[in-house]
């Protein structure tokens, strides 16, 4: 059953519940109290036998029903018909019957309408109250039946004109019974269309995107929903397009990733495969015996060795690289004096490699929370990569700064290498990236050194920049928080 339906049946259900609960209890409590099935008439008559009597009306039937207890002739006489119009002045009405005929009525009563809803005789008087109706009129009455002297039956009715609303409830009940449950049909029918209008329209439009959407237009804009829609529909609609938002994200970068991991196979294919095939080369030669000379093979075997290490290296730093990306490598971190950790640093780059001028300027007091292995591993990269790239025309100089501004420190790593052009510089941080001069076999470099110094910087919370000029050095500055 559809979200319509159901507040429709739920409206209709109240309605129905509600209206027969209430008649239930009211013809239950009416049948127990006078034992018949209650109507608006016999409502109404058992409502006015039970109130009691104005003073007014109460007067004038005690007068009338003395007098016709002790002299009822006197009830025919001409000097009561003064008392009887001063009666008629109190907004009372009297009847005086003789057997079937009307001996006087009050002026505003009709006679024909009197002599066919006059009350029963009864010389008991056991029923003195009730109601009669008179030309559509309804009438509160209190009756006294009497015998007159020649043994006829007589009766005198002292009446009271109900008010105007009573009266008209009794008589248009019914009809508006009907009004009434036709403005609740009408009210549901108009709350139902609000509700189609204000809810079940915008859920049915964005039903509508979301099966575009499984088809594969994920570009399509739900239409927009008017202003009084329930809010919650609007907190549905914002949600749904804060979904489709981050999915058109998602699959943006799934596309990267995707683009990424078959650029990522393409150069491991290339990295490898030129070590492997001069390793194989120099292998079939030594096989076939192109190398007949000691000297030769020598040279041979030293080519195949460091070809092997290149190779391993390139596997090491893909194997860190992918767990980097993977997150799998631990880091522990620790609070360090950046000035002992750098100079530990430099003085076994110094102790391997001589003809490097180190510069360390850092002070003493400067704290940082970092992983020692992994950032180790990064500045090593960084020197590493200064050496690959020196000039040949100079010795290399390198400068290890630590800069500290507020609560943000600086490792700046300055080379007078060969630098970089500004075509290649946005891009050296991007994984297998080498410019074209880089690709030669005496420099090797996987292309992955950079790539792993911004994965290890980033997971210390910081960034890393590099600036450079060709011919002119590289400058790169790695930027965490002082601890």
């Amino acid at each position: 059953m559809t979200i319509k339906n159901r507040f429709l049946t739920s409206y209709i259900g109240g309605i129905v519940i509600a209206s027969v609960s209430i008649l239930t209890i009211l013809c239950i409590a009416f049948y127990v109290t006078t034992g018949s099935v209650p109507t608006p008439k016999t409502l109404y008559q058992s409502f006015t036998k039970q109130r009691s009597l104005s003073p007014e009306e109460e007067l004038a039937y005690v007068e009338l029903r003395n007098i016709a207890k002790t002299n009822p002739e006197k009830l025919l006489a001409e000097d009561m018909q003064k008392n009887l119009q001063q009666i008629d002045q109190r907004s009372l009405g009297v009847v005086i019957r003789q057997d079937n005929e009307i001996l006087y009525h009050s002026k505003e009563l009709v006679e024909e309408s009197l002599i066919v809803h006059f009350p029963s005789f009864n010389t008991n008087n056991i029923e003195t109250k009730g109601t009669i109706d008179n030309a559509g009129r309804l009438y509160r009455y209190i009756k006294f039946d009497f015998y007159y002297s020649d043994k006829s039956k007589g009766s005198v009715l002292v009446l009271k004109k109900e008010n105007s609303f009573l009266d008209f409830l009794t008589k248009w009940g019914i009809i508006i019974i009907i009004i009434i449950l036709l403005a609740s049909i009408a009210a549901m029918l108009f709350l139902n269309q609000l509700l189609r209008k204000t809810i079940i329209k915008p859920l049915e439009n964005l039903g509508q995107v979301m099966s575009e959407m499984r088809d594969g237009d994920l570009m399509i804009e739900s239409p927009a929903i008017p202003t009084n829609t329930a809010r919650e529909v609007h907190e549905l609609t914002a949600n749904f397009q804060s979904m489709r938002a981050a999915l058109l994200v998602s699959i943006q970068e799934q596309q990267n990733l995707e683009n990424n991991r078959k650029e990522l196979i393409a150069s491991i294919s290339h990295d490898l495969k030129t070590p492997i095939t001069s390793i194989i080369g120099y292998v079939e030669g030594l096989q076939d015996g192109v190398a007949e000379t000691p000297e030769k093979q020598e040279k041979y075997l030293k080519t195949i060795h460091s070809k092997s290490l290149a190779l391993n290296k390139l596997i090491e730093e893909l194997f860190l690289y992918s767990k980097l990306d993977a997150e799998a490598v631990p880091f522990y971190f620790e609070r360090l004096k950046l000035a002992k950790f750098l100079s530990h640093m430099v003085e076994e780059f110094q102790l391997y490699n001589r003809e490097i001028q180190f510069v360390l300027n850092v002070a003493e007091d400067v704290y940082v929370y970092i992983d020692r292995m992994q950032m180790n591993r990064a500045i090593t990269n960084l020197i590493e990569n200064s050496m690959k790239f020196k000039k040949t025309i100079e010795p290399l100089c390198m400068i290890v700064e630590v800069v500290v501004v507020d609560h943000i420190v600086e490792i700046v790593v300055k080379d007078n290498g060969q630098g970089i052009s500004e075509l290649q510089l946005p891009y050296v941080f991007d994984h297998f990236y080498r410019g074209e001069e880089a690709r030669t076999s005496t420099t090797g470099g996987s292309g992955l050194g950079l790539a792993i110094v911004k994965q290890i910087v980033e997971k210390h919370n910081g960034h890393v920049k590099i600036q450079s000029k060709l011919h002119y050095g590289t400058t790169v500055t790695i930027i965490m928080e002082k601890a």
